[in-house]
């Protein structure tokens, strides 16, 4: 079983096995929760391009055009957000 210890600053190092079996290289993002006793770290993926799909106006314009009638909190949201809805 491999030990890290916390640091002063709650900082932990993952050994190095550990990170190579997990292809774990500097910048790696990873995802902290809690479990009982156990702290789980996941590496956060991006999701896979093929997901994605290209949305036109014929596909935006009816979702915008519901929007409006949303409350401010949801236009202020949206507008944070980037997304006109003028």
């Amino acid at each position: 079983m491999l030990r890290t210890t916390v640091s002063s600053k709650g900082q932990v190092v993952i050994p190095k096995p550990v990170r190579e079996a997990l292809g774990l290289t500097p910048g790696t993002v990873l995802r902290v929760r809690v479990e009982g006793k156990r702290i789980v770290l996941e590496p956060v993926e991006e999701p896979p391009e093929e997901i994605f799909v290209e949305a036109g106006p014929e596909v935006t314009s009816p979702i915008l055009r519901r929007v409006k009638g949303l409350s401010d909190k949801a236009r202020r949201l949206l507008e944070d957000l980037g997304v006109s809805l003028d």
